[in-house]
């Protein structure tokens, strides 16, 4: 009986084997436009999914709905031995990460658990009828392009902007629902419903207050509502190269999560709300873990709470440039031209955040979008065309090229990542990695600041030793670095970067050094404040005298947090056991002390505000809510991403977090703000990245009486 088992076993083992689908062989597309489009067989008991590919030349397609998802499948901590796995370490995917089989034309294609589960969301819809698409066919970027053929995919990228424009709407598939999905869906429920002429109503501070939802005439939101919003938007799509295209072009998208489905318009409208009200300075776990009712019951959000995450500025930057799109081509109200499409430039900087399985898609994901009529394609009209043959390391380089030629000036060294964050090799130091995201923001977008620090000089370019990868500059090299700060992330002691902050305030002169004679003389404290904030507040620029007031409310209340942190620890109350260390007590009084005679922001003051703190917190009317401006323009400046420097002849500024002692100050021809240049053992330099120097943005350079140099960047 045994043997006969075994035997029968065998038997139907080799049944199945001869019927099993070999893998799909794609036959080449008759022409650069033509596209595949993919038919499901709909099927509401099995979960297998089975599919068929029709070839049509895209003006003469039918009828499709297009997919937008995450590539990356979702990975679990809890991933099944039985299930097969892959890896594809040059498109950057590695690890145990699964594959599935489904069935097209009788044949067998791998695909990521994310897009098994939309193939399966969309198989349902079409048995029960559900509203998420009316089609028979879809496009689907991974099932209906050849991904092993160079030559198919290059020319398929260079026309998926017109593929999706053809499309009838575009099917946004979010994932599965999880235990925050609830929360998010009632924030986008109610805040899309407010109308826009009552956002007025609801004030900065106002998300702290109750009633404002009354106000607003829509049901309250709790802070787990909230933060569920919050989670939602940090999904893994919201941050994908290519869906902005997706969503720029469609004529309408529709987000799916897990059975829940609504249109694109609910979301826009949530995120324009939270723009106007500036209530995404709020948002983020930093600032909500603070809050008392989520400290004593979080809920579901403890282990959110406790990671650092934000409204994430990527969905609202998607949903502006679907706004600019899908105005382009239309006459602006201050004049009769058209409003055109955003710059490749725009488009790059704006989503430098957005992520990609293959680096050279930070390039490739935003040409069909871009503005032919604009730089670079107005001087380089064959520029930059989709080339899966090139390496990342060489695309970037034609990048940054094509940019300074077209440009004509050196404003691409802003957006020139830190060193410790490049991830491309062989990268020349001024070429921007767009692999990577680039915090802080570049000084440019500071405000109304018009910066000019060159002044009236030219960049004189070098086509040959670009084409060398060499970047020769000319300029001022206006000083040397010989002291810089200690940032939080760098000491356990919480005040030694105030401490490091105040040291470089008190090695400046009593009145700054200015280059010019109209220029109103600055004292150690004014200098200090206007260059931790780049002199920018609320986009105001200068920034205005009462952030003087505030600055020296946020040292009291600094002063008042570092004395109290050893009496409010979680251990038992020992004081004798937490020794203070110096910086504990960075040197505000010195410093404040050493201020001039008449200053705003002397010794005097400083007590009498403190005494006015106090019995304020004793009084319980005290609200440091004023300084949450303040400490949202330290945050953007610089944060832990930019540190303070002082230079040889006492200069005060800021610079990239890779900033050392010995590293030069430059001013170069053809750049809107100073440089910090690294010299190299053979006379070149590397770009450490961009600077802001108090009385130097504004052509100042010109008149201290340095000689023009150049050097060539590598």
């Amino acid at each position: 009986m045994r043997t006969r088992n075994i035997f029968n076993l065998r038997s139907r083992l080799s049944e199945v084997a001869k019927f099993r689908p070999r893998n799909y062989q794609y036959e080449s597309l008759p022409s650069s436009t033509s596209i595949r489009l993919l038919e499901l067989t709909p099927s509401a008991k099995s979960k297998a999914i089975y599919c068929s590919l029709k070839v049509f030349e895209l003006q003469d397609a039918p009828a499709f709905d297009a997919l937008s998802y995450t590539w990356a499948p979702i990975v679990s901590s809890k991933v099944s031995t039985t299930e097969p796995q892959y890896n594809d370490p040059e498109n950057g995917i590695s690890g145990r990460q699964c594959r599935y089989p489904i069935t097209c034309d009788g044949q067998s294609i791998l695909v990521t658990a994310n897009l098994r589960n939309a193939l399966q969301m969309l198989s349902k819809s079409i048995v029960a009828k559900r509203e998420v698409t009316k089609q028979k066919y879809i496009w689907i970027d991974a099932l209906c392009v050849n991904q092993e053929d160079i030559t198919e995919r290059n020319a398929q990228v260079a026309n998926m902007a017109e593929t999706f424009k053809a499309a009838q709407s575009v099917i946004v598939w979010l994932g599965e629902e999880d235990e925050f999905t609830a929360d998010a869906v009632k924030v986008i429920e109610q805040i899309s419903a407010i109308p826009e002429t009552e956002w007025q109503s609801a004030g900065y501070t106002d998300f702290y207050k109750d009633d404002c939802y009354r106000k607003l005439q829509v049901q309250h939101l709790s802070y787990l509502n909230w933060l569920g919003f919050i989670a939602f938007v940090n999904r893994p799509w919201f941050k994908r190269a290519w869906v902005v295209q997706e969503i720029a072009l469609a004529k309408s998208a529709l987000l799916v999560c897990g059975r829940r489905v609504f249109p694109w318009d609910q979301l826009s409208k949530t995120l324009a709300f939270i723009k106007s009200t500036r209530w995404y300075h709020h948002l983020t776990t930093e600032k909500m873990r603070h809050i008392s009712a989520l400290e004593n019951a979080p809920g579901a959000y403890k282990r959110i709470l406790s990671t650092s995450a934000d409204i994430a500025m990527a969905a609202m930057y998607l949903d502006r440039t679907r706004a600019h799109i899908a105005t382009s081509g239309r006459l602006t109200p201050q004049s009769q031209n058209r409003q055109r499409k955003p710059s490749l430039r725009l488009l790059l900087e704006t989503h430098r955040y957005c992520k990609s399985t293959d680096a050279r898609d930070k390039v490739y994901a935003f040409l069909g979008l871009a503005d032919r009529r604009l730089a670079p394609f107005k001087e380089l009209p064959n520029a930059l065309v989709p080339d899966y043959s090139m390496t990342a390391q060489e695309l970037y380089l034609q990048v940054a090229r094509a940019f300074l030629v077209s440009y004509g000036n050196l404003t691409l060294l802003s957006h020139v990542q830190d060193q410790s964050h490049t991830r491309i090799p062989n990268l020349p130091s001024w070429v921007p990695d767009y692999s990577v995201g680039l915090q802080p923001y570049p000084l440019r977008f500071r405000g109304a600041c018009n910066w000019s620090a060159s002044g009236d000089l030219y960049w004189k370019r070098n086509l040959r030793s670009m084409e060398r990868g060499y970047l020769h500059v000319q300029g001022y090299q206006i000083d040397t670095i010989d002291e810089i700060s200690t940032l939080r992330d760098e000491s356990k002691d919480a005040a030694d970067s105030w401490a490091s902050c105040v040291r470089l305030a008190l090695g400046l002169d009593d009145y700054y050094r200015t280059t010019s004679s109209d220029m109103r003389q600055l004292s150690r404290v004014e200098v200090l404040w206007r260059t931790l904030i780049t002199d920018s507040f609320a986009r105001q620029y200068p920034a205005p005298a009462h952030c003087g007031e505030l600055f020296i409310d946020y040292i009291i209340n600094l002063q008042i947090r570092h004395r109290l942190t050893p009496w409010s620890s979680d251990i038992e109350f020992q004081p004798h056991h937490s020794p203070l260390s110096k910086s504990t007590y960075p040197e505000w009084h010195a410093l404040l002390s050493s201020e001039p005679e008449g200053s705003p922001y002397g010794v005097q003051l400083y007590e009498r505000r403190l005494s006015e703190i106090v019995a304020s917190m004793f009084k319980g009317t005290y609200s440091p809510i004023g300084l949450a401006q303040l400490q949202h323009e330290f945050d953007i400046a610089g944060g832990s991403m930019r540190r303070l420097f002082k230079t040889k002849n006492k200069y005060l500024g800021t610079g990239a977090r890779s900033t050392q002692v010995g590293d030069e100050l430059w001013v170069l021809a053809g750049a809107p703000v100073p440089f910090i240049l690294r010299r190299l053992p053979r006379g070149t330099h590397q770009v450490v990245g961009e600077a802001y120097v108090h009385s130097i943005m504004h052509g100042e350079a010109a008149g201290m009486g340095l000689k023009l140099c150049s050097t060539a960047l590598e």
